[in-house]
């Protein structure tokens, strides 16, 4: 290979990736609930107009749901859900006036990258103790069918396969194969690759509305559901996948000029990079790269992956049908020896960036690659990759005894060395081969699952306590949000043991740890005449606590100390 060729293959990838970094936008990570109007599983005294549900970051609503049910399971009808005029993180819901008792609330929404959301809570109209968690109904948020979720996960698969072949079809022609009897082959792959991922995405565009809804696979065919799908940011993304797709037509249209000896021409080789980078970075965009912290560094880093894994793949598959099939004219030792060397930097690209990428959606806590779904699917992605990279080491070793017989050497000179290895090579690339489409489905359902950082994130705690007797009994409502160390916002509610609003005097509470070594003034200021809050509980370790907590009120004109015990965990 020489220098000049590879360096103008470089230098455009390389400006592109700046690029990228100055672009890249920061979001944030899978969607949580993180309040409710009514509160989860508190009290509300009267029904109000709307129900509000506030979200970590922004979400979307197209294919979402918000269902009301009462204990008994029915159905209570509500309005259709809509953002909030403030905020996209907030979700409103209309519902009629509703009769004292408790209601369950299921909803799903679309996180910010582009995978659904869903859970559920309760809550209480009018007099009553506050409900316990989800405890009153078995209704729940639709769940994609078993079809859907299955076909949606062979359109993410098959994005990657086609990516590979497209791409890394077309390095391995311009770098090695270009001039030689694999050419025409070669060109084949490509052209299957392209094909591939034009089917694979109009495909997941179908798809992701009934996926997103959880409704059946007959709304794939909808145009109406198709239509919202394109005005999420799931659709913006894979528009511009299907416009670089069209680019990247007419440049294969002019493929088969290019060769060994007709060189593509620097417009070529430029809008090509430009095309390839911006094929390899709409993964990243539309899922977990373009969400979390660090989005400024990992949507390059991702795209980066994605072209490594592309060229080495789509490499190792047209080394494979090609070059092993006798395809080289006896060019097959410059083709492994160049081959090798693209495919021993792929390779150390694919670790450095995977690392970072496992780090950033699990980080090092053990439990998050052992208690989490996403967890096992990396452990899993990860041995395939050992294997992979054995293989590869593998391959390379074999590859390196052509090098006992200079590259220019007449093929007579080698032929005993080309027999001893070529069927070594055989098995070894196919291989390869095999354990890479293996990755390319593991890293399709990672694509879907929730990252190990949200799951394991700490939600909003809430909690109830009864305390006091005879007149001075009451039922205390608290939320911490997010219960975990650092700074807290802190909500306490005074209610009768019917659920009635309690109005009291004052209100004092602290956080003392289980061995009793630390303990944090909650400072409570009053919000309501049953509502005390405060947005500056510094807790600093995690454990178990207890809240102690104290109420003041007045009963027949004397001042009644009640006080209440709360266990909170704190992450």
């Amino acid at each position: 290979m020489r220098a000049g060729r590879l360096a103008r293959l470089c230098v455009v990838p390389a400006l592109a990736g700046i690029i990228l970094v100055a672009i890249a936008a920061p979001a944030s990570a899978h969607a949580v609930l993180k309040s409710t109007d009514p509160p989860k599983d508190g009290v509300a005294a009267t029904s109000p107009p709307d129900l509000s549900l506030t979200f970590s970051e922004n979400v979307e609503v197209s294919f979402g749901a918000v269902r009301v049910y009462t204990c008994a399971g029915q159905r209570i009808t509500t309005g259709t859900p809509r953002h909030s005029p403030a905020t996209d993180r907030t979700v409103v819901v209309s519902i009629p006036k509703l009769s004292p008792g408790v209601y369950l609330v299921a909803w799903r929404v679309i996180s910010a990258d582009s995978h659904p959301v869903d859970g559920s809570y309760s809550f209480r109209i009018g007099p009553g103790a506050a409900p316990s968690v989800n405890g009153c109904a078995t209704e729940t948020t639709a769940k994609s069918s078993v079809t859907v979720g299955t076909l949606f996960g062979v359109a993410r698969a098959g994005v990657f396969a086609g990516l590979a072949l497209l791409i890394g079809g077309t390095v391995f022609l311009l770098l090695i194969a270009g001039g030689s009897s694999a050419a025409r082959s070669t060109r084949r792959a490509i052209w299957s690759g392209w094909i591939v991922l034009a089917v694979s995405t109009v495909a997941a565009v179908a798809l992701q509305g009934p996926y997103a809804a959880g409704t059946g696979i007959g709304d794939a065919f909808k145009w109406s559901v198709v239509h919202d799908v394109l005005q999420t940011r799931f659709g913006h993304v894979t528009e511009v996948r299907l416009l670089l797709l069209v680019g990247a037509l007419v440049l294969l249209a002019s493929l088969g000029r290019i060769d060994r000896r007709r060189r593509a021409p620097l417009w070529w080789t430029i809008a090509a990079a430009i095309v390839a980078i911006g094929l390899a970075s709409t993964p990243g965009y539309a899922g977990h790269a373009a969400t979390g912290d660090f989005t400024i560094f990992a949507v390059p880093l991702d795209t980066i992956h994605v072209l490594a894994m592309s060229v080495w793949l789509g490499g190792l598959v047209a080394l494979l049908l090609e070059a092993f099939g006798g395809s080289f004219s006896g060019g097959l030792r410059r083709a492994l020896t160049t081959f090798s060397r693209v495919a021993f930097w792929c390779v150390v690209v694919l670790v450095l960036s995977g690392l970072f990428a496992s780090w950033r959606q699990v980080g090092f806590a053990v439990r998050g690659y052992t208690s989490t779904s996403y967890g096992h699917l990396l452990l899993i992605k990860l041995a395939v990759v050992v294997a992979l990279i054995g293989l590869a080491a593998l391959s390379r070793s074999i590859v390196r005894k052509h090098r006992t017989a200079p590259l220019d050497a007449p093929d007579s000179a080698i032929a005993a060395i080309d027999e001893r290895t070529v069927a070594g090579l055989r098995r070894s690339v196919a291989g390869e081969v095999l354990f890479g489409v293996a990755v390319l489905a593991v890293t399709a359902m990672l694509v879907n699952a929730i990252p190990a950082r949200s799951e394991l994130a700490p939600k909003l705690f809430a909690g109830t306590v009864s305390a006091g007797t005879g007149a001075s009994a009451m039922t205390i409502n608290v939320t911490i949000d997010p219960a975990r160390v650092g700074l807290n916002t802190i909500h306490v509610y005074t209610l009768t043991p019917k659920g009635a609003d309690l109005s009291i005097r004052d209100m004092s509470a602290k956080l003392v740890s289980a061995d009793r070594s630390t303990s944090v003034p909650a400072n409570l200021v009053r919000g309501g005449p049953n509502h005390f809050l405060t947005n500056s509980a510094t807790i600093p370790a995690a454990g178990k606590y207890q809240m102690l907590i104290q109420v003041l009120q007045v009963i027949d004109g004397r001042l009644i100390d009640t006080p209440g015990v709360l266990k909170v965990p704190i992450r």
